[in-house]
């Protein structure tokens, strides 16, 4: 007789089932009762499981309603990584680097596949970011912009790639739009960047992209090797000193992701 699999393999089997299309986005997972008795293990190791599953966001377990497939997001293995990056103390040139190896590149893609719809939401965030009356709006702003332009090359691995960083861009974008000679050279990329994606040039939007990105190297000075933790809590500790970081970034999170 087989032996029904204990807390870690049923994890294992329902992860499988879930990761291989089992249970569709949305679609309601057997109740605890049925799992306890499928997999002959009690109730309290199938909850303990299931929460390890929403922690991972494989499910959503809604309170009265039950366990549910949740849908695979852009962002669900940014968090992790981009609690790495800051165990490495990455600075604005490590960043800055590995930004414009990525986002030039998808600068290019966006310019040649960008529908007229995406094109003029594109130009509603442009509008977002010329009427923000703060700096923390318009790098929210400034970061949405960059993360349509990420999902219009069409490629979920570019977007993961993105959104892995996001975090750590928007604390650049913090610096430099807070600065304002930074903000003079590199805000008017945006409508270089824009006006190449609409008009379907894929060079002329690699290049404005790369223009964009290379302001830091230029206009950094110090801060261009310094940790950017370090430098973003300094330039929050100037704009706003009562702001949840983590709560922002959260919120960038959700945001990134489509």
């Amino acid at each position: 007789m087989t032996t029904r699999p204990p807390r870690a393999s049923l994890e294992a089997h329902l992860e499988q089932e879930l990761l291989s299309g089992r249970f569709k986005p949305g679609e309601k997972l057997p109740s605890e009762r049925i799992l306890a008795e499928t997999y002959s293990v009690s109730r309290p190791i199938v909850r303990e499981v299931l929460r390890s599953l929403q922690e991972r966001r494989l499910v959503d377990v809604i309170a009265g309603r039950g366990t549910f497939a949740r849908a695979a997001r852009t962002t669900d293995g940014a968090r992790s990584l981009d609690a790495f990056f800051r165990r490495r103390q990455v600075t604005p040139r490590e960043l800055t680097d590995a930004r414009i190896m990525v986002e030039s590149v998808t600068a290019a893609a966006a310019a040649r596949l960008a529908t007229d719809e995406e094109i003029a939401s594109l130009l509603a965030t442009l509008e977002r970011f010329d009427k923000a009356t703060n700096v923390v709006d318009k790098a929210r702003a400034d970061i949405a912009f960059h993360a349509a332009i990420a999902r219009m090359a069409r490629n979920p691995v570019i977007e993961a790639m993105f959104a892995s960083v996001s975090g750590l861009a928007f604390e650049l974008m913090l610096r430099s739009l807070s600065d304002p000679h930074v903000a003079r050279e590199g805000v008017p990329f945006h409508d270089d960047i824009f006006t190449a994606i609409k008009e379907h040039d894929p060079e002329g939007a690699r290049q404005a992209m790369l223009g964009h990105l290379s302001v830091a190297r230029r206009t950094y000075g110090a801060d261009y090797d310094k940790s950017l933790d370090d430098i973003v809590h300094r330039e929050l500790g100037k704009l706003i000193p009562a702001v949840d970081l983590d709560h922002l970034l959260n919120e960038i999170f959700d945001e990134v992701s489509p």
